[in-house]
């Protein structure tokens, strides 16, 4: 089994999103959008509670964040 590392994990989750914002059936695209916020979750381990855990890890990994955010936001537009 072949371990990602972070950078070639989040160009596939990137990847991943690119496709998904390109889907014309909004609900389709909304249950995908929740389905990659969840994946990124587990595979980062993004902490969902504990304002300074968050922030720890806003900092340490801002590019994660940035695409998790633009992720979530998506999910309303």
């Amino acid at each position: 089994m072949t371990t990602l590392t972070t950078d070639k994990m989040l160009t596939k989750h990137q990847e991943r999103y690119e496709e998904i914002i390109q889907c014309e059936n909004s609900t389709i695209k909304g249950y995908r959008l929740v389905a990659l916020m969840t994946d990124m979750e587990r595979a980062y381990q993004i902490p969902l509670i504990g304002v300074l855990r968050i922030e720890a890890f806003k900092q340490a990994y801002p590019d994660v964040m940035e695409l998790y955010k633009q992720v979530s936001n998506a999910r309303w537009n």
